[in-house]
């Protein structure tokens, strides 16, 4: 399929909640893109990076999440994703700071956010590595709605290392204070946590990370949704990896400040094709 096949494909509704119940509704999206400089791209199941690109943004236009958090977004992939999103997204830029590189695919920010920049406007952002090889990291932005005098939203998406051992536990200090601070100036404003969490809800690591926050993963308070069930997966394949564990992407959310009405994982054979993990969705409304 062509891009605008693809696009009808996805807006045709085949897996569900393409619109949002009410309009009002925020819906904040993750999507582990999969690096085309990842050696899992080697796969026998795997199709080029522009064709994974096709697919997912097709889906990303018909979804239309207000706010998009992506991972492993290497250098040659995001000039493919923003081509085809310009008409609806603005990406947050990123500054580098004085980081060292040591790998030419990470002299960017591979966890970038994106927002529907006919609803929003970009207020304020931070970017952070959690160490110099810069795959993993957060960034956070605040908006302002163009539609709703007001009203405010930060939006923080992230990728923390592979292995949930004690080498997550730099960044996952890193975003705790980070967030302890975000809570503290911007006590009304709600806060979304998208991204590859590389842990479980129920881990330690989890916990010590939004310790005091009044923040949890939005799969586990949804009053509709998919259960906990792992959505990493191997290329082309739609069954889990590990049937038996519980999910490592999240979309986290301040549990005082919005209700989770949906959550949402696409299982569908053409995101199979794109990336090991599906892409999900929650929608939300303000309390």
């Amino acid at each position: 399929m062509n891009f605008y096949e693809l696009q009808e494909y996805f807006k045709s509704d085949k897996l569900g909640n393409v619109k949002k119940e009410n309009p009002s509704y925020i819906r904040v999206m993750s999507s582990n893109v999969l690096t085309d400089a990842d050696t899992k791209s080697s796969d026998p199941n795997s199709i080029s990076p522009e064709e994974r690109m096709d697919i997912l943004c097709a889906m990303y236009l018909a979804y239309k999440p207000d706010f998009l958090g992506l991972q492993e977004v290497s250098y040659n992939l995001e000039p493919e994703i923003l081509e085809r999103l310009d008409s609806l997204y603005a990406i947050v830029p990123a500054k580098m700071g004085d980081y060292v590189y040591h790998r030419v695919d990470y002299q960017q920010n591979n966890t970038p956010l994106l927002y529907n920049k006919h609803l929003y406007e970009l207020v304020d952002t931070r970017f952070h590595f959690f160490n110099v090889m810069g795959m993993w990291g957060y960034q956070w932005a605040l908006y302002k709605s163009k539609k709703k005098p007001g009203k405010k939203y930060i939006h923080m998406n992230l990728h923390f290392y592979y292995q949930a051992d004690e080498r997550q536990l730099p960044g996952i200090e890193d975003t705790h204070y980070e967030l302890v601070h975000l809570r503290r100036m911007y006590p009304n404003v709600p806060i979304f946590v998208t991204g590859d969490y590389n842990n479980y809800h129920t881990s330690e690591y989890f916990k010590i990370l939004f310790d005091g926050l009044s923040m949890e993963s939005g799969m586990v308070v949804a009053e509709v949704g998919d259960g906990l069930q792992l959505w990493n997966h191997a290329m082309g394949s739609m069954e889990p990896i590990h049937p038996d564990r519980t999910a490592i992407d999240h979309a986290s959310i301040t549990t005082d400040l919005v209700d989770v009405k949906l959550h949402r994982v696409l299982r569908d054979p053409e995101l199979a094709k794109t990336s090991d993990h599906f892409p999900m969705f929650l929608d939300l409304k303000e309390k």
